[in-house]
């Protein structure tokens, strides 16, 4: 294969993957605020801190509302009606007493829907997910007056298309090839 050709198969193939990029604004609080997110309900008890358990980075987000429901929101940039998404996200709960609850939702849709849940560690969630409308909403809600839940690292990807796919194949193909021909010289 000549290189100009090698060079093409390794430019789509970057671009395939480039295109999995997360699009949620602040995915991991790392700002130190909810930037990118509203909030709604009772946001007593809710904030993001650095002296939390946190998953990945500096921050995470922490979620006690005392009365009731409250939570955070985005609008997902970038996303298309009739497109698959991944939506993933680790989330951990303090409480031993069970009078919790939390949901998400994604473009309407509940993902995750918890009660009376018992204290656990950082857990990853990962759901595949149709977005119905353009800019998709993303909606998460907690209660929790006894202790918190916390969240971190949420991210939303598309799942590659088919063609994407092939294309990140084919890259891996030239790569293949472009190596055997250097060994075999």
């Amino acid at each position: 294969m000549n290189k100009k050709i090698l060079l093409i198969i390794a430019v789509l193939a970057s671009a395939a993957l480039s295109a999995r990029a997360n699009l949620v604004t602040n995915p991991g609080f790392e700002t130190g605020d909810f930037t990118g997110w509203t909030q709604w309900g009772d946001t007593s008890f809710t904030g993001v801190s650095s002296s939390v358990p946190i998953h990945s980075g500096n921050f995470a987000a922490y979620f006690g509302p005392t009365s009731t429901d409250g939570g955070i929101d985005q609008n997902i940039a970038g996303t298309v009606a009739g497109q698959s998404y991944i939506v993933d996200f680790w989330l951990s709960n303090g409480d031993t007493s069970g009078n919790n609850r939390m949901s998400v939702q994604f473009s309407g849709v509940t993902l995750l829907s918890l009660t009376s849940a018992p204290a656990f560690a950082y857990t990853e969630y990962t759901f595949t997910a149709l977005a119905s409308t353009n800019n998709a909403l993303l909606h998460f809600s907690f209660y929790n007056p006894p202790v918190y839940w916390y969240l971190d690292d949420v991210s939303v990807t598309p799942v590659p298309e088919p063609g994407t796919l092939g294309l990140i194949a084919l890259g891996a193909l030239g790569l293949v090839g472009a190596v055997r021909k250097r060994l075999s010289v």
